[in-house]
């Protein structure tokens, strides 16, 4: 887990020249965890889960995993970031469901990220009352995957990061 915890800090710091420390562990709440790492003289932290589930078994999905880093900006405290082991289609647009609740994801590379950035705070909100998160995408070579995260201890991974990084 910490490899790839490493891999998630080389993705999420924004300048190759800063110099930024492994990242620590802050704690483990059944399926995620929080981290925190310095950058800059800066703490910075994130919490992180991997996919319970990936479909088609056949694929070589990579890495998978789903994290949410704080950030500092006055409309949103966190920023929110799907990772996959391929390049997902030009164009395309993942699509995440936690329950009722319904969010697109923009693409570039192997990564997604919210495609209206003001619906962070209700995608936080709505990771924190369901159990499981569903994810589906298309990779660059047509495949449709999809993806499960189980909730599980993400309300408490959550609490973590607003302590660490208010």
């Amino acid at each position: 887990m910490l490899k790839r915890a490493v891999l998630v800090l080389s993705m999420v710091c924004a300048s190759a020249t800063s110099y930024a420390a492994t990242p620590q562990v802050a704690g483990s709440f059944n399926d995620w965890s929080a981290w925190t790492y310095q950058e800059g003289g800066r703490k910075n932290c994130y919490i992180y889960a991997t996919a319970s589930a990936k479909t088609p078994a056949q694929l070589d999905h990579g890495d998978v995993s789903f994290f949410v880093r704080s950030v500092r900006q006055p409309a949103n405290r966190t920023e929110a970031n799907f990772s996959v082991g391929y390049d997902f289609a030009a164009d395309s647009k993942v699509r995440a469901e936690i329950g009722d609740a319904r969010f697109e994801m923009m693409v570039s590379g192997g990564n997604a990220w919210l495609a209206a950035a003001e619906q962070e705070r209700e995608l936080l909100e709505a990771m924190k009352g369901g159990d499981e998160m569903s994810l589906t995408a298309t990779s660059r070579r047509g495949n449709r995957t999809s993806y499960v995260f189980s909730l599980d201890g993400v309300t408490a991974a959550v609490r973590q990061l607003h302590k660490d990084c208010p």
